[in-house]
């Protein structure tokens, strides 16, 4: 009959076979820390892919708009295009007249987008691009090179407030 007991009368004892206890719980923690990192990563590329698609769109509004304020018809286009932009400027001659002073503060605006680094690299204490997107609207500040600061607010794709200081 074999002894029950926990003395195996002196004999050796069997090792056991595989990973200890000690390089399972490694194993474990590494395994954690490569998921952490994962998911980090993978939330960061999003980030940046929904900030460069933000930057896209923000880009071909200024873009539309900065062309449309080059020429007198296009700035009336561009108001009759936007009704809300008679909440700030009540009537045509009063917007032609101020984007007539903002068509020298135009300065140099890329036909392409800058890249991101360049867009939000901070310069005199002010980044060149903010865009604040908040359910239907969009507030814009850009400082356009060797020109002024354009604010451009949009809700529901319309220009609701527009100028260049």
């Amino acid at each position: 009959m074999a002894d029950s007991g926990w003395d195996n009368g002196g004999m050796p004892l069997a090792k056991k076979k595989g990973v200890p206890v000690w390089g399972k719980v490694l194993v474990g923690c590494g395994v954690a820390m490569l998921l952490l990192l994962g998911s980090c990563v993978g939330v960061a590329w999003w980030g940046m892919g929904k900030l460069s698609e933000k930057a896209d769109q923000a880009w071909a509004e200024m873009d539309q708009t900065i062309r449309s304020l080059k020429t007198e018809l296009g700035t009336k286009a561009l108001y009759q295009a936007n009704p809300r932009l008679a909440d700030t400027y009540p009537n045509e001659e009063d917007f032609l007249k101020a984007a007539e002073d903002w068509r020298g503060k135009l300065g140099e605006f890329p036909t392409r987008r800058p890249s991101i680094r360049d867009l939000v690299k901070e310069e005199n204490g002010a980044g060149h691009l903010k865009i604040d997107s908040r359910n239907d609207g969009t507030w814009i500040e850009y400082q356009i090179p060797k020109g002024g600061r354009l604010h451009l607010v949009m809700e529901s794709g319309k220009v609701t407030d527009l100028r260049v200081e």
